[in-house]
C-alpha cells in the first residue's frame, strides 16, 4: 500500500533567495511518506501549508485579513519565516536563515498536529524506513498530551505493537500501562482502574479470548470496554471474540484514523466527538 501523501507549500511575500532555498530542501522529500512541493495557488486546501514573511508587517496584515478567523484562530496551517517570532495557537516559526533540518521538522510536525497524517502509526505494520522514527514521533506527539488523562491497558507480546499503541494513546492523552501476557493483564486489572483495554489474541500462556472472559466475569473489570486487536481475520475468530465478551474485534494492520475513531467510541471522555482530534 502506498501511504505517501503530497503537501503543497504556498509562500507569501518571502524573498526569492528563501524561495530557492526552500525549493532545494523540498526536492529531497520525494522518497518519504511526506512529499512537499511549492504552489502558486493561494486558495486554502486540506493539504496546504502557508509560509509567511514574519519580518514584513504588510505580509502579516495580509495573512491576518484573509486567513485569521473570527475567533482569532488561523483557518490554514501556517509557518512564519523570519527573525520575528509570531505567537499563537496552531502557528509555527522558522528562523532566517532557513535551515533544512528545522524546516522539514516543522513541516512534518504540522502534518501530524494539524492534518492528522501519521501513516507510521498503522498498528501491526512493519516500518519501511521512509517514515518518521518512533523517537521523532514521540517528540512531536508529546506536545499534544492532554492533562485530562484516562487509563488504558495494552496487552500484546509484540514490542513494536506496544510502542505503536503507546504513541496512538498518547495522542489521546492516555496514561498507558503495558502487559506482555494474559497473566500480567489480569494482575494489572486488579491493581489499577482502567477506562479501556486493548487485548491481543495470540500470546504466550493464556490467549486473549480466555483473558477477556476472565476480565468480563470480574466485578472490578467487567464494565471496562475491551477492544481485541489481532491478525486473525476469519469470521470464526470474530465470533469467538464476541463470545468471549469483547466490545469490538479489530484486525491488524489498523490505520491511525480508524484506530483513533474506535478508541474514542469506547472512551467516556470522548463520547460524542468521534472522528475529531
Amino acid at each position: 500500500m502506498n501511504d505517501a501523501q503530497e503537501f503543497l507549500i504556498y509562500m507569501m511575500d518571502v524573498s526569492q533567495k528563501d524561495i530557492e532555498m526552500v525549493q532545494r530542501v523540498l526536492s529531497v522529500t520525494g522518497g518519504s511518506k511526506r512529499k512537499y512541493r511549492l504552489t502558486d495557488n493561494d486558495e486554502p486546501a486540506k493539504n496546504k501549508i502557508y509560509m509567511v514573511n514574519s519580518d514584513d508587517d504588510e505580509s502579516i496584515k495580509k495573512w491576518s485579513r484573509r486567513y485569521l478567523g473570527d475567533n482569532n484562530k488561523p483557518t490554514v496551517s501556517t509557518v512564519f519565516v523570519g527573525k520575528r517570532i509570531v505567537k499563537g495557537d496552531h502557528l509555527y516559526n522558522i528562523c532566517r536563515p532557513i535551515k533544512a533540518t528545522q524546516m522539514i521538522s516543522t513541516l512534518d510536525t504540522i502534518t501530524i498536529n494539524e492534518m492528522n497524517f501519521i501513516p507510521e502509526l498503522t498498528i501491526g505494520s512493519v516500518a519501511d524506513g521512509t517514515g518518521l522514527s518512533n523517537e521523532t514521533l514521540e517528540q512531536i506527539i508529546s506536545l499534544k498530551e492532554d492533562d485530562n488523562q484516562f487509563n488504558a491497558l495494552v496487552v500484546d507480546d509484540s514490542q513494536p505493537v506496544r510502542k505503536q499503541m503507546e504513541l496512538e494513546l498518547k495522542m489521546l492523552g492516555a496514561k498507558t500501562y503495558m502487559a506482555e501476557s494474559g497473566e500480567q493483564a489480569i494482575e494489572l486489572s486488579r491493581l489499577y482502574d482502567f477506562d479501556i483495554i486493548f487485548l491481543d489474541v495470540v500470546m504466550p500462556g493464556i490467549d486473549g479470548y480466555k483473558v477477556c472472559k476472565i476480565l468480563k466475569k470480574d466485578v472490578k473489570s467487567k464494565k471496562i470496554p475491551i477492544v481485541m486487536l489481532t491478525g486473525k481475520t476469519s469470521p470464526f475468530d470474530k465470533v469467538k471474540g464476541t463470545l468471549s465478551g469483547c466490545d469490538t474485534y479489530l484486525t491488524k494492520p489498523l490505520e491511525h484514523e480508524e484506530f483513533q475513531n474506535i478508541a474514542k467510541k469506547y472512551i467516556p471522555k470522548f463520547e460524542g466527538v468521534v472522528g475529531a482530534l
